[in-house]
């Protein structure tokens, strides 16, 4: 699909954006901004506002916002006016609504109008992370379902927020591929105009086939809308900094999904080499390339020190959606010594570059808010590569013409550098372990995880190169 007259692709995804969705510190207004104009750069079109941990957005959703933080959406809405961005706003009142109740109706209709005369015209109800059956005696009596409460809720903010508008609906059964009688319902019953979200199979879906997704949109009757959980980390995912490319995303999603939103980690800056490479496949998913635009996206977020980002990014590639990255160039290299087709000396030199990446992050990033949200993982960085530099340093000595007595000198020695390297919390080049809540059903009687992978465990690289050099080194020096 072109744009005509100026040779240029216009996508055939209508929703391109970034939904503010994780568990934990919402973002900072600043950072909002910053991350809404450079949305609008990339050739997104939507940001929304939904933060879980954000208490009237959730757990206190029937309490209005301040006239502060009111002023703040207000001029958010207008930098997404300026930037091409819509931005809109959620709410998820499931954990307490009584979805029968006149009360708590008026008050969701009017916390969501409180935003269209902002200017918003996007619009989400999240009904996710909800109990999954009526909790209440009123509405079990009023609903013959929770899809049918749901469907009659959504109707309600449909009539109330007027024309012009987009709503969203965030099922309760928001993955898997397995029609349900909750989803069989909604798409026999919801207005075809609300958009229904859905995170593909799983919570954090490895990669998102066509032929799943036109499962899922035949249930509900309508083109999906993907809550795609890409770069999220939250939950016990928060050793990881998700910082590969945007992939496995079938570029045929375009005939049964009317767009897609990313979840992004809590750490804005960060967040955003995904996003920059997800825009690019959200503007033309047929040509895309995700490692062109990996590195694209590296050089401009490490103004100031392109080189080192690309390393340190590098090393924080792994992810359920590429659980075999860990620094390809340096994973490759240390196969190389293994099967001696390279000497010892060239992962030193390897080392040697990602052991500057520290120090030119720190002076030479130019972003320094980025910087600063990456501090953690540019200290675990490292001291892993300090660890792999000396597993290196004792390969050297292994490979060289030195007596065993030099050779045993050089293992303790080795050992004693370990010893002064404090362990991290963060996780670099991989992880010693880490869940992925790989969820293909959540219902209270029936949860369980899917096929994808959830426990990821010894998957370090520096651990490995430290292991292979002990055990060359025990090898060297048994009688």
């Amino acid at each position: 699909m072109f744009q005509e007259g100026t040779g240029g692709r216009v996508s055939e995804f209508i929703h391109r954006g970034v939904i503010e969705g994780y568990y934990g510190p919402p973002y900072a207004h600043a950072d909002r901004l910053w991350l809404v104009e450079r949305l609008g750069r990339w050739g997104m079109n939507r940001f929304v506002y939904a933060p879980k941990d954000d208490p009237l957005h959730r757990a206190e959703w029937r309490t209005p916002y301040p006239g502060e933080t009111m002023e703040e959406f207000a001029e958010l809405v207008a930098c997404g006016s300026k930037a091409g961005v819509d931005v809109g706003f959620a709410l998820s009142p499931g954990l307490s609504i009584e979805y029968g109740s006149s009360a708590d109706r008026e008050a969701l209709a009017g916390k969501l109008l409180a935003f269209r005369e902002l200017g918003a015209r996007f619009f989400g109800l999240a009904l996710d992370d909800v109990p999954t059956a009526l909790a209440h005696d009123g509405d079990r009596r009023a609903f013959r379902s929770l899809a049918h409460a749901h469907t009659e809720l959504a109707h309600d903010l449909i009539r109330a927020l007027g024309p012009d508008i987009t709503l969203v609906l965030v099922p309760t059964d928001y993955m898997g591929t397995e029609p349900t009688a909750y989803l069989e319902e909604l798409g026999s019953s919801l207005d075809p105009a609300i958009e229904v979200a859905w995170t593909g199979r799983t919570v954090v879906s490895p990669t998102i086939p066509r032929a799943e997704a036109e499962r899922r949109a035949a249930t509900l009757r309508r083109r999906l809308l993907l809550w795609d959980n890409v770069p999220v980390a939250d939950g016990p995912m928060r050793p990881m900094l998700h910082l590969g490319p945007y992939r496995g995303r079938d570029a045929g999603l375009t005939a049964f999904a009317s767009g897609a939103l990313l979840n992004p980690m809590q750490h804005p800056r960060a967040s955003a080499l995904a996003l920059r490479t997800a825009a690019d496949f959200l503007r033309d998913p047929e040509r895309y390339d995700p490692e062109v635009s990996w590195r694209n996206a590296a050089r401009e977020l490490g103004d100031g020190a392109p080189e080192a980002f690309t390393r340190f990014a590098a090393a924080h590639r792994f992810s359920c959606l590429s659980p075999d990255d860990r620094d390809a160039e340096l994973e490759a290299a240390i196969r190389e010594v293994r099967e001696g087709h390279a000497p010892a000396q060239t992962l030193k030199t390897l080392l040697e570059d990602r052991l500057a990446a520290a120090d030119a992050l720190r002076r030479e990033l130019a972003d320094r808010a980025l910087a600063a949200e990456i501090e953690p993982w540019i200290e675990s960085h490292h001291r892993e590569s300090r660890r792999m530099a000396a597993a290196a340093e004792l390969l050297a000595v292994l490979e060289g013409d030195a007596n065993r007595m030099a050779k045993g000198i050089a293992f303790l020695t080795m050992e004693g550098r370990l010893t002064r390297i404090a362990p991290s919390t963060c996780a670099s080049y991989g992880p010693r372990r880490v869940v992925y809540p790989q969820f293909a059903c959540l219902h209270d009687d029936a949860a369980a995880f899917g096929g994808d992978p959830v426990l990821f465990r010894d998957r370090c690289l520096a651990d490995e190169l430290v292991a292979f050099a002990e055990e060359r080194a025990l090898e060297a020096l048994r009688a």
